[in-house]
């Protein structure tokens, strides 16, 4: 039980760090705080090795990726780089999307329809572990992080795994 618990917490420190590595999205969709809301994960921004920048986003991707078991825990550094996107498309390709390294839309959409309300909180039913979020007040997502839950950044890295 004690494991489970550390890697739940885990994945949620990788959720979010995922999320808010750098991702940008189009401005009539991007939330003015940096933030995602949960609602809106598919639309969370592109993630491509190269061109995305440090994020908590990025962290939150690598940490989904860590649930399913494609990525060790000691992986998840908010940065989206050539492992990451190797493994990105191993994911893809046995999830029947392009695999293309690019987490857009599509990918994005495929890992949200693995969300699952749980009590309060909503979590990422991964093939390994559960990711446990949360969407705070104003509907924005948060993640579970070092014994608290924070919120998702799209624009920095706050997470404290890739700090």
């Amino acid at each position: 039980m004690r494991g489970k618990t550390a890697a739940r917490a885990a994945l949620c420190v990788l959720a979010l760090g995922a999320l808010c590595a750098g991702a940008t999205r189009p401005e009539d969709e991007q939330e003015p705080s940096g933030r995602v809301l949960l609602s809106n994960l598919h639309a969370a921004g592109l993630l491509e090795s190269g061109r995305t920048a440090r994020s908590d986003v990025v962290g939150l991707w690598q940490a989904i990726l860590w649930a399913d078991g494609y990525m060790a825990r000691r992986q998840i550094s908010c940065t989206y780089d050539g492992p990451t996107a190797v493994t990105t498309r191993a994911w893809q390709s046995n999830h029947h999307l392009s695999a293309d390294g690019i987490v857009g839309p599509a990918t994005w959409g495929t890992a949200a329809a693995r969300l699952a309300p749980v009590g309060r909180w909503t979590v990422y039913r991964g093939e390994r572990y559960d990711l446990p979020l949360r969407r705070d007040a104003d509907g924005f997502l948060e993640v579970y992080d070092a014994g608290v839950f924070r919120p998702l950044r799209t624009d920095e890295v706050t997470l404290t795994l890739c700090r």
